[in-house]
């Protein structure tokens, strides 16, 4: 394929923040929509202050990167091309500017965002990604329901057409549901355009909401009972004040690519976070295909094993031991660990090759 009939990268600076107190260096988080080209193999970012140019290449599953070390003071310009495997480039995104700030602002605590991926079934099968705002004022959330999409980067079986509900738990513990969506052109198509993030496919969920405090919970299914792997994401829009908090993630969990995936973007240096996941436990609440015996794995952004449980007792006996973040039963994983700002995927599969509905939990701890 050549470099001129591929889609121009669509490019937008998401959130910036002063990462050192000590350095006065800089860090840029960049988000792109994913190229609609099926062979892509890389992304090629492109950044410099006009004086002193730099580049670097991500994977096509990447649709963000943070880009470190920033000058205090300086503007920075930045453009993405999607490169395919004979390793032409197309064209380049629209450029994105930033400028870093002189001074050192307090990171905002909790998370920036979530995302959860997993084999979307029916019933108890549904794949269920729950919230939690915290501090006192409203975020703007961005929720998208991803499957045909996925398939650009590799992943067979996909959800051919997603469906998102939005429910939230009021204080006397009542659901409500607040927002639905099937195809994200049928509503809210100009407000989703603007945030850089609508879906790629037409037949994709989003949802944009401005959310108070509370617990809230996106459910993902397949149109007309359609199943296959589906990606829930929820993006703060908000750039100040306490973010999302505690998340969970529950979903069926098969083997190689039909996994239950997490991933989390912290808001600030040294979060800390309980990651958890129960399985055996799920069965009190009439989960009867709840998976045995859960295994977690951390990664960081670069794909480097951060982490990695099979039983709590093993490894976290001392961190973990008291409520809430205490697994039930001692054949479900926990991991306790500190992480910089940036990306951190979870993953959670079967001991032995055992499949069955699971339940990941990220808790940010204060």
């Amino acid at each position: 394929m050549k470099a001129s009939v591929f889609t121009r990268v669509c490019l937008v600076l998401v959130l910036f923040a002063i990462r050192s107190n000590t350095a006065r260096a800089g860090s840029a988080t960049l988000a792109w929509q994913p190229s609609p080209s099926e062979d892509v193999v890389a992304y090629h970012i492109y950044y410099g202050n006009r004086s002193d140019q730099s580049s670097l290449v991500v994977p096509s599953q990447a649709t963000t990167a943070q880009i470190d070390g920033l000058a205090a003071g300086a503007t920075y310009y930045f453009v993405v091309t999607a490169v395919n495997v004979a390793g032409a480039e197309s064209r380049p995104s629209n450029e994105a500017i930033f400028t870093v700030s002189t001074e050192v602002p307090s990171a905002p605590a909790g998370l920036n965002n979530i995302s959860t991926r997993a084999n979307v079934l029916t019933a108890s099968g549904a794949t269920i990604a729950g919230f939690v705002v915290g501090g006192n004022d409203n975020h703007t959330v961005v929720l998208r329901g991803l499957g045909p999409t996925l398939s650009s980067v590799g992943v067979p079986g996909v959800l051919a057409d997603p469906v998102l509900v939005l429910h939230q738990t009021d204080a006397q513990g009542n659901d409500h549901i607040l927002a639905s969506n099937d195809n994200w052109r049928d509503t809210q198509e100009s407000a989703i355009s603007s945030t850089a993030l609508a879906p790629a496919n037409d037949t994709e969920a989003a949802i944009i909401l401005s959310l108070p405090p509370g617990s809230y919970t996106a459910i993902l299914t397949g149109a007309n009972g359609g199943t296959g792997v589906g990606l829930i994401e929820v993006y703060d829009l908000t750039s100040s004040g306490p973010l999302l908090f505690n998340v969970s993630t529950r979903g069926f969990v098969g083997t190689d690519d039909h996994v239950l995936i997490g991933g989390f973007i912290a808001g600030g240096e040294n979060t800390r976070v309980v990651v958890r996941a129960l399985g055996p436990s799920l069965r009190q609440f009439g989960i009867s295909t709840a998976l045995a015996d859960p295994v977690l794995m951390l990664f960081d952004s670069n794909g480097n094993v951060i982490g990695s449980n099979d039983n709590w007792r093993d490894d976290y006996p001392a961190d973990i031991q008291f409520a809430p973040y205490t697994p039930p039963d001692p054949s479900e994983p926990a991991i306790v660990i500190d992480r910089p700002a940036g990306n951190t995927t979870a993953l959670v599969w079967g001991k032995g090759g055992g499949t069955g509905v699971a339940l990941m939990e990220i808790f940010y701890v204060p």
